[in-house]
């Protein structure tokens, strides 16, 4: 008998205030509820207290704590591995290194277990990390893996747009008990979109649906004022920003800036010093240019929307609020196009950066075997799988024509959208040489 318990199991092959809550601690020396939130742009921890759910500040007194961004545009090589997988490579502490992405994200988990440690007083251990649905076996046990390098034990990986819905469950008290209220939670990050549909009922949450665009996100946005303004540059300043790595650099971070003034602003300005040969720059673009330069993303949008209701088996008419959520989801355009999608005006009741660490912080809490709270222990929570798992085995027989046959056979065990926690049983042949699991797109 094989158990599927949570959304790490796989592939078995080589702006609202939070509500507080009662809570009950036993004591231990390693005792720990917290939520790790390690996105593309910054990452966030949330721990529990015994009045509720707090975000952690940083040296700075920051809530979010940069991260790795896209190593692409950064001035360090990356380089292929022994084993295929990437290498990157910098000076660290006077020399020359390569790290995988794995130990670089076990640092950055590192430094964010050094922040929560240093808020409660005390050894964190018990987490709860959020992941992006769309993340395949390989990539959920490289999250482990970099766990393990920062010392923590994760007590499950969790969807982030799962974490999400679980905050904003536990949080309504008003839901009702027997008719089920269908809410869509998108995530709009850094590189990607995330969408997923619960249904809630009172002390309730089933996830009826996920859908995702993996290479949609803000930075799509940036890129797309990056290109515009060094093509702009280049004809009136005789500037080549490509040719200058510096100057890359300060051209996205200051269309970062620019997208998040066209999002108050109909219009917004672009002024730098010295960006390239000792040249100072400036520039102008107006909202309705900006979205216009942006249609071939903007189209993208809808298409996860559409996905996920598909898979929901539902109606535009039957979700009865949008919850957004995400930094790419402060662009006018993309709510635009949400409230004509659902025909209904967006809500945003979640803290947009933080709701992800905080629903795992949430969770942790909840399966933690030293934290009880009274409010919230007996939430029942349905997650569902993205991909569909196979096991497959090979046997041989002998025939009388081809002597010892070899053959290999398999079967969907758990099919896409199967619910989870689940129980299977199988029985196992003694004449089968070996089997697996796989998960299947």
């Amino acid at each position: 008998m094989f158990i599927i318990q949570n959304i790490t199991v796989l592939n078995l092959r080589p702006h609202e205030p939070f509500p507080t809550y009662q809570c009950i601690f036993i004591s231990n020396d390693k005792m720990s509820v917290v939520g790790f939130d390690i996105g593309n742009e910054s990452c966030v921890v949330a721990v529990s207290r015994q009045r509720g759910i707090g975000v952690v500040v940083n040296d700075e007194s920051k809530r979010e704590t940069p991260a790795l961004q896209d190593i692409k545009v950064f001035p360090f090589s990356v380089k292929e591995g022994p084993d295929g997988f990437p290498f990157i490579h910098v000076r660290y502490l006077g020399e020359q290194k390569s790290f995988t992405q794995t130990q670089v994200m076990g640092m950055a988990l590192s430094n964010m277990k050094k922040l929560a440690e240093k808020n409660l007083n005390a050894e964190v251990v018990d987490c709860c990390i959020g992941i992006p649905i769309y993340f395949i076996d390989l990539q959920r046990r490289a999250v482990i893996d970099a766990s393990t390098i920062a010392g923590l034990h994760p007590l499950r990986l969790m969807h982030e747009t799962t974490a999400t819905a679980l905050a904003y469950g536990i949080s309504k008290t008003d839901l009702p008990e027997n008719e089920q209220l269908n809410v869509a939670f998108v995530d709009i990050g850094h590189t990607s979109m995330q969408v997923s549909i619960a249904g809630f009922k009172k002390g309730q949450m089933k996830i009826l649906a996920h859908s995702f665009d993996r290479s949609l996100g803000g930075r799509d946005f940036d890129e797309v004022l990056f290109h515009h303004f060094a093509e702009k540059f280049k004809i009136e300043y005789k500037i080549d920003v490509f040719q200058n790595a510096r100057a890359c650099l300060r051209l996205r971070a200051a269309c970062e800036k620019l997208k998040k003034m066209l999002s108050t602003n109909p219009e917004a300005p672009i002024n730098m010093q010295r960006l390239m040969d000792d040249k100072d720059v400036g520039g102008f673009i107006k909202r309705d240019e900006f979205e216009q330069i942006s249609a071939l993303i903007l189209e993208r949008v809808k298409k996860p929307f559409e996905n996920a209701l598909l898979e929901a088996q539902l109606r535009a008419d039957n979700i009865y609020a949008v919850e957004v959520v995400g930094s790419g989801s402060r662009v006018p355009a993309v709510i635009k196009i949400l409230t004509e999608f659902f025909g209904k005006k967006l809500t945003c009741t979640m803290n947009i950066s933080e709701s992800v660490a905080k629903g795992c912080a949430l969770q942790c809490a909840i399966l933690s075997p030293t934290y009880r709270a009274r409010d919230f222990m007996l939430y029942a929570l349905q997650e569902l799988f993205l991909f569909s798992i196979a096991m497959t085995w090979h046997f041989s027989y002998q025939d009388s024509m081809y002597g010892n046959v070899e053959e290999q056979k398999s079967t969907i065990a758990f099919p896409k959208g199967n619910p989870i926690p689940c129980v299977k049983g199988t029985s196992k042949d003694q004449y089968l040489q070996d089997w697996s699991l796989q998960n299947k797109k």
